[in-house]
């Protein structure tokens, strides 16, 4: 049930979920955890390159109570509409890069961000040395304009990239975005360039 604070040292790691507060069925646990918060537990586990075990407890009838229902239906449209950004992933970048969750493909040229609250028009990755070839909106296709600032020619400290993300291709729960690389993830992971007076 505990959510890893940083990520795990071991390769292959996995959270296991209960969708209320018991494993198993309890008819007296109303206590159910929204899709919202298991999908952005879900998102956690995949930018910390782990996995996550959500636990479905049948009545003893054998029938799915109606609220794990729910949950499994919008867990199964948000996973159809983003697969390219769940399977075949690994864990992504340094938290300090992106106020966000984050993985790559296994190739590492294709970031993917996933943005479980609105961003108010822009979002923001620091540090990241490659080329940008382009940004779309993962399950709906959407390209996304976006621009590099306060990178100068005569610092070898890359800018930032700001990725414009307006309102109408912003999924209901979570929304993905994926960033196509000119080649392998790079990471500026200095403190900046010391302006010496002289």
């Amino acid at each position: 049930q505990g959510v890893p604070v940083v990520r795990p040292e071991e390769k292959y790691w996995e959270l296991c979920m209960t969708m209320n507060d018991s494993w198993g069925y309890q008819h007296n646990d109303k206590n159910y955890k929204t899709p919202h918060m298991l999908l952005r537990t879900f998102v956690d586990c995949l930018s910390n390159g782990g996995n996550m075990l959500m636990d479905i407890g049948p009545k003893e009838d054998g029938t799915i109570p109606e609220e794990q229902v729910a949950i499994l239906k919008e867990f199964g449209r948000w996973t159809k509409k983003h697969k390219e950004a769940i399977y075949d992933t690994r864990a992504g970048i340094p938290a300090d890069h992106f106020q966000g969750f984050t993985s790559l493909n296994q190739a590492g040229d294709i970031l993917y961000l996933y943005l479980p609250y609105r961003p108010n028009g822009i979002v923001e990755i620091k540090g990241l040395v490659n080329k940008v070839n382009r940004v779309w909106v993962v399950g709906d296709g959407s390209m996304l304009s976006y621009k590099v600032h306060n990178k100068n020619y005569w610092s070898g400290v890359p800018g930032n990239l700001y990725i414009d993300v307006p309102d109408h291709v912003l999924d209901e729960q979570i929304t993905v975005l994926a960033v196509l690389l000119d080649g392998p993830i790079q990471l500026y992971r200095g403190e900046g360039k010391v302006i010496e007076s002289n």
